[in-house]
């Protein structure tokens, strides 16, 4: 499967979200608002298209879905990881989605603070697909990847969706949720976002089948057939690097669980490219992840 084939899909116009705007932000950049069923209300996401984008094209290109971190937004990737000079001559879309400030890339347990259930997954999953078919020429090949909350997201989407994703990158994601200490750290985000501490997935004793369906771990035999690049660092700050010292003891604490995953993997005989530079939990680290995954994403997207 390349840039140009033909999406498979049986979604039909009843199915699609509506677009309720479309607004250029920068050159090929857009921002799209639809109307979601999955989050109770219009949501917008960025998109990025080719340098010969046409929606009446008769070809269709590939996907490049970049998931971003807790307490962010979208524009991260444009504004700290320079995605309009890096992609200006890649073949794909690129799709730059909201997911909340502690959103998790889920469907929610417990409604949110504003009273609404908000279903992540199926907005990113199965509402954003269709919309991308239908109106930008989307092909079904696509690839994931996310930093930090989005890190999570993107190995944890291509477990929860086997064949769905070619391929998928976590830079510094949390990827095993339930390993020591990482519930106690998602009920304290979920409290600083003003949320209940179990909204996401419920209690880590109560709901412990809940919280498995989208660890990571629980589910990484499901991750079988997905090329996966998965990054953390030590924790020591680059020499060039201005970062709050916080930043390397954040990246210590996830690379616990980043390891774990890891080794899993190597039990089920599932392979992986890891890659344990120097760093923090920051974007100067995460840039340099970007460098050197970047083949891996081309490779994913059939755009080598």
């Amino acid at each position: 499967m390349n840039g140009s084939d033909e999406h498979s899909g049986t979604a039909t116009a009843k199915d699609v979200p509506e677009v309720l705007a479309e607004v250029v932000l920068d050159g090929r950049l857009r921002e799209v608002t639809i109307a979601s069923q999955a989050i109770g209300g219009p949501i917008s996401f960025q998109l990025l298209t080719p340098p010969d984008f046409s929606p009446t094209a008769a070809r269709r290109w590939p996907v490049l879905l970049l998931l971003h971190g807790a307490e962010d937004g979208p524009s991260q990737w444009t504004r700290k990881a320079g995605m309009l000079e890096r992609c200006a001559g890649l073949d794909a879309l690129v799709v730059l989605p909201q997911a909340g400030p502690v959103g998790y890339y889920t469907n929610w347990e417990r409604p949110a603070a504003d009273g609404t259930t908000p279903r992540w997954e199926d907005f990113h999953l199965d509402e954003l697909p269709t919309v991308l078919e239908s109106r930008y020429r989307a092909s079904s090949r696509r690839v994931v990847a996310g930093v930090s909350m989005g890190g999570y997201g993107a190995i944890a989407y291509a477990a929860r969706r086997p064949g769905m994703f070619a391929a998928a990158a976590s830079y510094s994601g949390m990827l095993h949720t339930l390993h020591r200490g990482m519930p106690s750290f998602v009920a304290l985000l979920m409290l600083r976002g003003h949320e209940h501490p179990h909204a996401l997935w419920g209690s880590p004793r109560r709901n412990r089948r809940r919280w498995q369906a989208s660890d990571p771990h629980h589910l990484a035999e499901r991750l079988r057939g997905t090329a996966l690049y998965i990054s953390r660092a030590d924790g020591r700050p680059h020499p060039d690097d201005d970062v709050p010292r916080v930043a390397g003891l954040l990246e210590l604490f996830f690379a616990t669980s980043t390891e774990s995953l890891v080794r899993r993997l190597h039990d089920l005989g599932i392979p992986a490219t890891v890659s344990r530079g120097d760093g923090v939990h920051e974007w100067p680290t995460w840039l340099r992840e970007l460098d050197r995954s970047w083949p891996f994403l081309l490779a994913g997207l059939g755009c080598a």
